[in-house]
């Protein structure tokens, strides 16, 4: 074989190295991680002895960490996921007590003013002998977006996002307001209050407001 003949294949020897070498240093760029690519979506069982791994969190959490922190400092005691619970449950006691225009249960843990524009409102309607309907579904969001901390009280504000049918009718069964078949999203924020030296644990409403 000629000297002028291995000359092709020496090129393509020398090619083939400097590609191995190319892919290889290629691979090196694009495997290094550089510690904020990672959150907790993708993360996986065994990640934890990666040290360059950092958790990203929402300023949403951190909200509602400042808001916790405010009131376990003046009540170490207070369960926010009891706190929610029994929100929510009273949240639903109050729409059923509502619609059927008796108070009797929620009068105790309820504010006086609270009570009386709920009972107008149920006057009214008796007035004029329309009947409410308040089909709630579900209930999507239910959290602390706020609190105030005084020496005597805590008032903590919760946002409620539910899934309602709602329609008011006439005396004669004809539909007024709303659907009765449409589901719609309503949101409410509601206001609780403690009193922070009494024995008492339960809250009791003090504002309401609709979106």
């Amino acid at each position: 074989m000629s000297m002028q003949n291995s000359f092709p294949y020496l090129d393509i020897l020398i090619f083939g190295v400097i590609a191995i070498f190319l892919i290889f240093r290629l691979k090196n760029i694009l495997g290094t991680k550089t510690g904020l690519e990672e959150t907790n979506i993708n993360k996986k069982d065994g990640d934890e002895k990666y040290s360059n791994i950092v958790t990203l969190k929402s300023k949403t959490n951190n909200l509602e960490n400042i808001e916790l922190n405010k009131i376990l400092k003046v009540d170490p005691n207070f369960n926010v996921v009891d706190f929610l619970s029994g929100s929510k449950t009273f949240f639903e006691m109050v729409l059923k007590g509502f619609v059927d225009g008796n108070l009797e249960n929620i009068k105790n843990f309820t504010k006086s003013s609270v009570l009386q524009s709920f009972k107008s409102a149920i006057d009214e309607r008796d007035k004029e002998q329309e009947t409410l309907i308040i089909d709630l579904k579900s209930i999507q969001k239910n959290k602390i977006i706020s609190s105030k901390v005084s020496r005597s009280t805590i008032k903590i504000c919760v946002i409620f996002e539910s899934l309602q049918i709602r329609a008011l009718l006439d005396k004669d069964g004809k539909i007024i307001d709303g659907d009765r078949d449409k589901e719609i999203l309503v949101k409410d924020e509601w206001i609780f209050e403690r009193k922070i030296k009494e024995n008492d644990p339960n809250w009791t409403l003090v504002e309401t407001k609709s979106h």
